[in-house]
């Protein structure tokens, strides 16, 4: 019988346990609608197969993104600069080197207390978490009314779906940033094999926006189109990769039916397959990762994250990101995990 649990570990605040009957178990947290753990059997004893923290606790004591539901918008905005028209911008804090806007602000989505519900039948378990992010929030227009879904079922899969409606026009491009290392905690990714369904991808400029058009990835570092070992691009002497100390690219997704993104641990025991309606990934390898944070000590590409969202942009105008009122914003996500 599938089932969930739910515990309280501080005020407002609740750590909640799918599991399904194959023993895999995952815990989320209301805390910025955060995947926490993803675990599954491994010769007796269960494995993380993501990066995580010690404790619930450690989520709010500095911002991390670790499997965090992030927005407003997640990535950069330019100059922190939306001009919705010709007489009317938006202009939202700079929180990363007084340069860009990053990850929906200082206050964005994943640092918020969502409300949820747990829902379980005989075929999967579920977790909604609801937040309505108020007009003015990090200076974005309208209130936007947000609903975060996990559902878990005995397939080993784990959807994630985001649904958003705002009654004001605003800028709406919500997604997950979770981070995989299928070789488990305190191990690294350079040699996991990675395949992302994408003939195409974003170079970054020097303040890691995207420049004005899309590169072919045919002979190059970043044709992962067949699977591929993560270090012969996190070694290559590509200057993209020498100025961002590994992947922090976006790849746009073939229009097709196959898998988005095929994820190898190092000797191909285990494996994740990621499916989403998103117009990209965002590829990044933990390349900041340097045992400095306050609540974690994770290796330099100890974990990479594979964020399924509407691709950054280089023009102020974010046409791609725009949410009206009477419109919805759906995106829907799934890791399916062997092991």
């Amino acid at each position: 019988m599938i089932e969930n649990s739910k515990i309280q570990y501080d005020k407002n605040k609740y750590e909640t346990t799918l599991q399904n009957d194959n023993g895999m178990i995952v815990k989320l947290l209301n805390y910025g609608a955060t995947l926490e753990k993803v675990m599954v059997p491994d010769h007796g004893k269960l494995i993380n197969l993501i990066l995580s923290l010690d404790c619930p606790e450690d989520y709010d004591k500095e911002r991390n993104f670790l499997g965090g539901t992030v927005g407003r918008v997640i990535g950069r905005i330019k100059s922190g600069l939306w001009q919705k028209n010709d007489t009317k911008a938006y202009h939202f804090e700079l929180n990363e080197n007084n340069i860009t806007h990053s990850h929906g602000g200082k206050r964005g989505l994943d640092t918020r207390i969502f409300d949820f519900k747990v829902n379980q039948s005989e075929f999967d378990c579920s977790a909604s978490f609801h937040y309505l992010d108020l007009d003015g929030n990090n200076n974005y227009p309208g209130n936007l009314d947000i609903t975060v879904k996990y559902t878990l079922n005995n397939q080993d899969t784990l959807f994630y779906s985001v649904l958003a409606v705002t009654d004001a026009t605003t800028l709406c491009n919500i997604a997950n940033h979770v981070y995989f290392c299928l070789d488990g905690p305190k191990s690294n990714i350079k040699n996991n094999l990675l395949m992302i369904n994408a003939d195409q991808y974003l170079p970054l400029d020097k303040d890691h926006i995207p420049l004005a058009s899309t590169q072919n990835v045919a002979d190059s570092c970043f044709d992962f189109r067949n699977e591929r070992i993560l270090n012969q691009a996190l070694g290559s002497s590509d200057s993209q990769i020498k100025h961002e100390n590994g992947l922090n690219h976006p790849f746009i997704l073939n229009n097709n039916s196959a898998p988005a993104v095929k994820l190898y641990s190092s000797d191909r025991r285990r494996s994740m397959i990621l499916r989403t309606t998103a117009p990209a990934i965002v590829v990044y390898t933990g390349n900041h990762f340097n045992h400095t944070g306050l609540t974690h000590d994770f290796n330099q590409y100890g974990g990479i994250a594979l964020e399924a969202q509407i691709p950054p942009s280089s023009s102020n105008d974010l046409r791609d990101m725009i949410l009206r009122p009477n419109e919805k914003y759906l995106t829907q996500t799934s890791w399916n995990f062997k092991y």
